[in-house]
């Protein structure tokens, strides 16, 4: 597995793997988080399953971000998404950002990276998450995961991100570039498979100029 990083604007994307939990920081209150973070058999399922169990931001080599995925059989008992998980859905379980840096950037910007890597596992069809009125790491807000591509599920806590309509948004390399430049919804690279592929490995000065030509 190619574990390089991804870097755009200062900022770096690397996959992450069940070893990478201890490195990752926590919600000073948030217990439930420190327990999630303690258990492995979610994060190794999704090792054995996908490759990989999230996608963290790094800036100066410290993640400051990061988004956590299992597959539907394999959501902890105590995770609001363990009832009525959804078999062809990977289940978001957390979303972290530290409080210095801006939620909606750095949360979608993951969210965009995850789902670029899923868009063509097997038998994967959307991103599942836990909803709150006011957004904490297990459950974001719902204005948020509405803002970024998730719909609401009948029972108004579980929303989904459909996979399948992300490869609609990708008509030529070119669109790619502004669409990762402006950060507008989230997308898929050109060839989903790896985070660090070489024609999206640049500068946003570089992605911005191809871009335009």
């Amino acid at each position: 597995m190619n574990r390089s990083a991804w870097p755009i604007t200062g900022r770096r994307f690397r996959l992450l793997h069940a070893s990478d939990l201890d490195t990752l920081p926590l919600c000073g209150t948030c217990k439930e988080m420190e327990r999630l973070l303690k258990d492995r058999a979610w994060a190794q399922a999704g090792d054995d399953e996908w490759g990989f169990c999230g996608v963290g931001v790094y800036v100066n080599g410290s993640p400051v971000a990061y988004v956590l995925v299992t597959p539907a059989l394999y959501v902890p008992r105590r995770h609001p998404l363990a009832r009525g998980a959804n078999a062809d859905a990977a289940a978001l379980l957390a979303l972290y950002v530290e409080g210095s840096h801006p939620q909606h950037t750095l949360g979608k910007q993951a969210v965009q990276r995850l789902a670029a890597k899923l868009v063509d596992q097997r038998n994967i069809n959307a991103i599942d998450a836990a909803s709150s009125d006011r957004g904490f790491c297990q459950r974001p807000s719902r204005g948020w995961l509405a803002a970024n591509g998730f719909r609401a599920l009948d029972d108004g806590v579980r929303h989904r991100l459909d996979l399948r309509a992300t490869r609609g948004w990708l008509p030529n390399p070119h669109a790619v570039a502004r669409q990762v430049v402006e950060i507008v919804r989230p997308v898929s690279p050109p060839h989903p498979a790896g985070l660090a592929e070489p024609r999206i490995t640049m500068s946003q000065h570089d992605l911005a100029r191809s871009g335009r030509a």
